[in-house]
């Protein structure tokens, strides 16, 4: 996993990130009364936004729980203001890059900058990482089967994306548990792969396949802390549980704020995650644009059609927007004033 990353790239997702909010922005309220948009949003009940809000806190609490527990789990020191930055880091990474490919090259930066081994922060991400993908994959497995029948009129143009992501999401599961687990399958992996890049005439073909084995080997090594301690790994499967329930609940707390009448909260949930999963693997910064859509479309049999594009705003401005720009200001504050204050090995 690159710890690096060019800073004329990362400049260029932004720009791309900013371009795509503009673009998605611009369709989304074309046509409509911006008056009556914003009277609708002053009229809000804002005790359930704070709410929403606050379970998008419970949703980064939760990452920075489980990062924290890992580490100490391998030996590592990783105190809790540690493990905050680092969720928000992945966080803030992961939104304004394409596929989230940003998010956890920097989190494993920001270990490597605290003094915390590549393997060690590696193998921790992974964990989090593969304990997320389950728990996404469950709910979005378990929402499409219990509103097929919502979703039936939609499943036609909708069925493709669904597809994709799950399998995107499922593909990328196996391929996590494998390095955790499988050291034998791993390196028969990795030998695949680097055959194909010798038979592509790579020039660095040997050097990649002897970096990815030397990691592999240490990771692995630290892996036998979680064969040693299934506990842990049901404790980490717990709190992402908790975390995802938080996330997807925010559209059932929009909508509680717009003072609908009352509907299922499990129907909200389902939904919001067969969202989740549909738009994640695309390679769109935050998804931004897709998400939007997606939302438009799953959710017009749930919010009535005069509130619709009000909710979408309040879902994704809490969800996301709103937290891309408190995690931006909190790393560009901590890159400035806070850098010096690393913490030992552990």
């Amino acid at each position: 996993m690159n710890t690096k990353r060019s800073p004329k790239r990362l400049l260029a997702h932004i720009a791309l990130f900013i371009g795509l909010i503009a673009l998605t922005f611009f369709i989304l309220l074309r046509g409509q009364n911006l008056s009556e948009l914003l009277a609708v949003l002053r009229g809000v009940r804002v005790r359930w936004l704070a709410l929403a809000a606050g379970c998008m806190c419970v949703f980064l609490l939760c990452e920075a729980v489980n990062l924290r527990g890992c580490l100490q789990l391998f030996g590592c020191r990783c105190t809790v203001p540690q493990a905050i930055r680092y969720a928000l880091t992945g966080f803030f990474f992961s939104s304004v890059t394409p596929s989230a490919s940003g998010g956890q090259p920097m989190q494993l930066y920001a270990m490597h900058r605290d003094r915390i081994p590549v393997s060690h922060g590696t193998l921790a991400l992974l964990t989090q990482f593969s304990s997320f993908q389950t728990i996404t994959v469950t709910f979005a497995a378990a929402g499409f089967v219990l509103q097929y029948a919502l979703l039936s009129e939609e499943v036609g143009r909708f069925r493709w994306l669904f597809a994709l992501g799950a399998a995107a999401n499922v593909v990328l599961l196996l391929i996590t548990l494998t390095a955790i687990f499988s050291r034998r399958l791993s390196h028969s992996l990795i030998r695949a792969a680097c055959g194909i890049l010798h038979a592509l005439h790579i020039k660095k073909a040997a050097a990649i396949e002897q970096q990815l084995t030397s990691q592999l080997a240490l990771y692995q090594r630290s892996a036998a802390y979680l064969r040693q301690n299934r506990s842990a790994l049901l404790g980490v499967l717990t709190v992402t549980a908790v975390q995802i329930a938080a996330f997807y609940s925010i559209p059932y707390l929009v909508y509680l704020s717009l003072g609908l009448p009352l509907c299922s909260f499990w129907m909200v949930l389902s939904l919001q995650a067969v969202l989740h999963i549909s738009v994640s693997s695309l390679p769109l910064p935050g998804a931004v644009g897709a998400s939007e859509g997606a939302f438009l479309l799953l959710f017009r049999s749930v919010f009535p059609a005069a509130a619709l594009h009000d909710a979408m705003l309040l879902s994704r401005g809490v969800s996301f927007y709103l937290f891309v720009a408190l995690s931006g200001l909190y790393i560009a504050v901590w890159s400035l004033f806070g850098q010096k204050k690393n913490s030992e090995p552990g």
